[in-house]
């Protein structure tokens, strides 16, 4: 991403969340020194030592319910004091789910909500 600041949400329901591939080996997603907000995205890298959603060079990702999955790689990789926020979604069939690295680097993951269950004791 080359903008100041760009956002990606699903318009649909759960089941038509827009997916972003990226090219074999290679990161899909890749924030440098700008702010991206995602939501409702499912991002899948593939590929040895690819990542779904890097974050670099002072660049901030927010991240809400998405899916991050890179079966060979990283889901989400924050670097160069970086900060990148995700709630809810999953990071899954990685390799490493969260990598964060370098000084002055932040990631924040957030589990989706607990689901409020009914009370059964009455």
């Amino acid at each position: 991403m080359e903008r100041a600041s760009a956002a990606i949400a699903a318009a649909g329901g759960p089941g038509d969340a827009p997916r972003i591939e990226g090219p074999e080996g290679e990161t899909a997603v890749h924030v440098h020194g700008a702010s991206l907000s995602l939501r409702g995205v499912a991002v899948i890298a593939s590929g040895s030592n690819s990542v779904a959603v890097h974050c670099g060079s002072k660049g901030r990702a927010e991240l809400s319910g998405c899916t991050l999955t890179s079966p060979e790689g990283t889901g989400l990789s924050v670097a160069g004091g970086a900060t990148a926020t995700m709630d809810g979604g999953s990071i899954s069939g990685c390799r490493q789910g969260v990598l964060c690295s370098k000084s002055g680097s932040t990631a924040t993951v957030r589990p989706p909500a607990a689901a409020v269950l009914p009370d059964l004791l009455h």
